[in-house]
């Protein structure tokens, strides 16, 4: 796979944009509200743009995301952003986060995100999703166990994670009778960082 800065010069100019104001709106409610830690811009874009990133590659167009604990919007608003003809749903459950999600898809007219501000539990009543990510979120069981109403034969995880040590524990405590997984080493600049794809069995 690419290196991160590579996938960044291929999206297209709209996008760039976008993705550098919706950085700069990030760092300009961080400096009263704290939603993250960041200092400035280039950290947050070389510590969260970039790191998102991997997770467009397996994404095909018109297809529906859930992102789950999306925080400041890594890697959900990242995804919306670059992929306008896929509908994204961002699952968080700070008022405050959900507050700066819904301005930010206001100010940059992002029609084809939308915020869901609750604590997501399994008997969920949300759709089911073909894609779910996560980024620095649960483990790989919650993840699954909170989904389970969520998915369908054809759904599958895309969960940006460090270690694989530490994945390879998390995916021994889960059945993987009816799930297959790959671990995808990716560019990691600022530490470890693997790519947990995992999908229902056929």
């Amino acid at each position: 796979m690419p290196d991160n800065k590579t996938l960044f010069e291929r999206l297209d100019q709209n996008t760039k944009n976008k993705i550098n104001k919706y950085v700069d709106l990030a760092i300009e409610f961080n400096a009263t509200h704290n939603i993250f830690a960041r200092s400035n811009k280039k950290e947050v874009f070389n510590k969260d743009i970039l790191d998102c990133l991997p997770v467009l590659e397996h994404i095909y167009e018109n297809k529906s995301v859930m992102d789950l604990g999306s925080g400041g919007g890594f890697p959900g608003m990242v995804i919306g952003i670059s992929k306008p003809k896929n509908k994204i749903y961002l699952v968080e459950s700070s008022r405050k986060k959900a507050y700066f999600l819904k301005n930010t898809i206001n100010t940059l007219e992002l029609n084809n995100i939308e915020v869901i501000n609750k604590t997501l539990i399994q008997k969920n009543n949300l759709d089911s999703f073909d894609y779910i990510t996560t980024r620095a979120f649960a483990n790989i069981k919650k993840t699954l166990n909170i989904t389970k109403n969520n998915i369908h034969k054809r759904s599958k995880y895309l969960l940006l994670k460090g270690k694989k040590e530490k994945i390879e524990d998390e995916i021994e405590t889960t059945n993987t009778k009816q799930l297959s997984y790959e671990i995808i080493k990716l560019d990691g600049k600022n530490g470890e960082r693997n790519l947990v794809i995992i999908k229902p069995n056929e």
